[in-house]
């Protein structure tokens, strides 16, 4: 044998095995509980924005966790701050919240917050069903936003049967996985609709070619944070036709306590990716 060939041959043998994509996946899904309970000591700005029938509009929310529970109190709306009257009004309803559950008694606390941990069990019931519903391939490695991430291929596993009612919609979407190598987070996701899927509480069906998009953004070097979700919307909504753009942008992370000043919208810069807003009655 030549001298060559050996030198592969010791080459191959030394190389690390590739990494298994189903085992990455898996313990992508599991490290989200761990997010989520550090996740509740921020609050950020979340700016909803929908496109369609040629026209955008936009809201925009500062999002907290007050006692367990999230408040969302509304400071923009189509990139404009409300109006001084509208801005007292989701103040004055953010202190009532604040009041109401600081004087909550321990057993009501720990009920409430039994019950988000509930709602939040049924959220993880359906992710836990991912690395099982699909047939995963390694399609090689990019570096994302300054982080090496994995880049991994996932099509419907032939024969999976869900458990969880919303995991039904997991065969009817193909997708691509790019997951961070050092903390197995997700920086990016899309999927893609490949057969008609029924979506929201609306009797909508989205039709193949739908794409959903998802990224994350690391947090003050301890956790990740959604960063946007976007959903380009080919569906048919009570019989007639409906195409539209949805997009959730999130910002101004930061660590929140419940007897802090609440940010003005100004400061908590709410559409980064538009042009500040604006007094409402302020002219363009």
């Amino acid at each position: 044998m030549a001298p060559a060939v050996f030198a592969i041959l010791a080459v191959l043998a030394a190389a690390p095995p590739a990494p298994d994509p189903a085992e990455i996946v898996r313990q992508s899904v599991n490290r989200d509980q761990d997010n989520w309970r550090k996740a509740k000591d921020y609050t950020y700005v979340e700016r909803e924005q929908e496109h369609h029938g040629g026209k955008t509009t936009s809201k925009t929310y500062e999002v907290s966790t007050l006692y367990g529970r999230e408040f969302r109190r509304l400071i923009a709306r189509d990139d404009q701050l409300l109006s001084p009257g509208e801005a007292a009004k989701e103040q004055k309803r953010f202190d009532k919240a604040v009041a109401s559950r600081a004087d909550e008694s321990p057993e009501k606390r720990a009920k409430e917050e039994a019950d988000a941990e509930k709602e939040r069990e049924k959220e993880r019931a359906f992710a836990r069903e991912i690395p099982e519903a699909y047939n995963f391939v390694l399609l090689g490695e990019e570096e994302v936003e300054g982080h090496q991430a994995w880049v991994i291929g996932a099509t419907p596993r032939p024969g999976f049967k869900p458990k969880d009612s919303q995991a039904k919609a997991l065969p009817k979407l193909r997708g691509k996985f790019w997951i961070e190598k050092q903390d197995y987070e997700w920086v990016k996701l899309e999927a893609e609709v490949i057969s008609p899927l029924k979506w929201g509480l609306f009797i909508a069906s989205l039709n193949p070619g739908t794409v959903l998009k998802f990224t994350q953004t690391k947090v003050n070097d301890e956790l990740w944070m959604p960063k946007q979700v976007s959903v380009q919307v080919d569906a048919r909504l009570l019989m007639k036709k409906f195409n539209g753009d949805f997009q959730d942008t999130f910002s101004g992370y930061r660590k929140f306590q419940t007897d802090a000043r609440v940010v003005s919208a100004s400061e908590a810069d709410p559409a980064p990716a538009a042009d500040p807003p604006k007094p409402k009655n302020a002219q363009r």
